[in-house]
């Protein structure tokens, strides 16, 4: 055997010995663990993280020791029947309004998506007429729809348009002009070779769409479905222009009797924020619904925030990274 020869057999039995061999002393057995980094210590992240609670405690601290804000006041009013009342018809208001739009959203979606150019031409007029007009201006203009037409089907137009009516109206049609282009880009999110195949194999069009192309979409919308509907219930604020009865109205009544401005209006923050978080929860659980995996919806702390996307976690519990 030549030198040359001796020298590549020496470097290919160093190529095959794996780089995460540690060193053993003379006489030890067993596997050796791989070697590892030192893992520094993110003193950086600690100081800022330290530094962001002080600030936001010292905040907390000096706003509960206001006694100008006057909190015994707002414990006393957090369940008053009067916001209670409105916590309703605030709920009843965007509730109502997200099924009436996503009706009416669907439809138009479909006229987009049309091959009909009349249908587009309007589906698309609609579209951009309901997302231009402020929704406090639909509002008021259905409010005072008696100055253009003060009977309808023969009756007083002041008596079928209340203000809740008129609040109903304003901010379904607002919404659905959303929500239309929410469902048409769900639509566009499905390869459109997959309604071709539909087709191929017998199905009409309307099946296609129905039974492919839908189910599919659904997945694709919820997330701002679920974010136009914390939209609606914040939203929902604008109605006590035209005093619609919902929990601002209510909490305006309220502190118009006994002048505790800021305490009643910190009441409808809180109860705003409540309404908020429960609507998150329940996005939250749709989310993990409809996802593709078909992880079941269990609701964890750590899940919740960090959102991790459902395959992950299956990776994560069969012991990958």
């Amino acid at each position: 055997m030549s030198v040359q020869d001796g020298a590549l057999m020496n470097m290919q039995a160093a190529a095959e010995v794996p780089l995460t061999t540690s060193r053993q002393a003379p006489g030890q057995s067993g596997h050796a663990a791989p070697d590892r980094a030192r893992k520094r210590i993110p003193y950086g992240q600690w100081a800022a993280g330290a530094l962001i609670l002080a600030t936001l405690g010292a905040f907390a601290w000096s706003q509960a020791a206001n006694e100008k804000l006057d909190w015994p006041s707002v414990a006393q009013f957090m369940f008053h029947p009067a916001i209670l009342k409105g916590i309703t018809v605030t709920l009843e208001l965007a509730v109502f309004s997200m099924l009436i739009s996503v009706v009416l959203a669907f439809g138009v979606a479909l006229m987009c998506q049309s091959r009909n150019r009349v249908a587009s031409a309007v589906g698309k007029l609609y579209v951009w007429f309901f997302r231009g007009v402020p929704l406090l201006v639909q509002i008021l203009i259905w409010f005072n729809l008696a100055v253009l037409y003060p009977t309808i089907l023969g009756r007083d137009t002041n008596e079928l348009i209340s203000g809740f009516t008129a609040g109903l109206c304003a901010l379904s049609l607002a919404e659905s002009g959303y929500m239309a282009e929410i469902i048409r880009g769900g639509i566009l999110a499905v390869n459109k070779g997959q309604t071709e195949a539909g087709l191929s194999i017998g199905l009409t069009r309307g099946q296609a769409l129905r039974r492919i192309v839908l189910p599919q979409t659904i997945r694709v919308i919820i997330p701002p479905t679920g974010n136009q509907f914390i939209g609606l219930l914040k939203a929902s604020s604008l109605v006590s222009a035209i005093g619609g009865s919902d929990l601002l109205t209510q909490t305006q009544l309220v502190y118009g009797q006994n002048f505790k401005i800021v305490p009643l209006l910190i009441v409808a923050t809180v109860w705003y924020l409540v309404l908020v978080s429960v609507a998150s929860v329940g996005q939250y659980f749709l989310e993990r619904r409809f996802n593709p995996e078909g992880v079941p919806a269990r609701l964890t702390i750590r899940g919740f925030f960090t959102r991790r996307p459902p395959g992950q976690q299956q990776l994560r519990k069969a012991g990958q990274p």
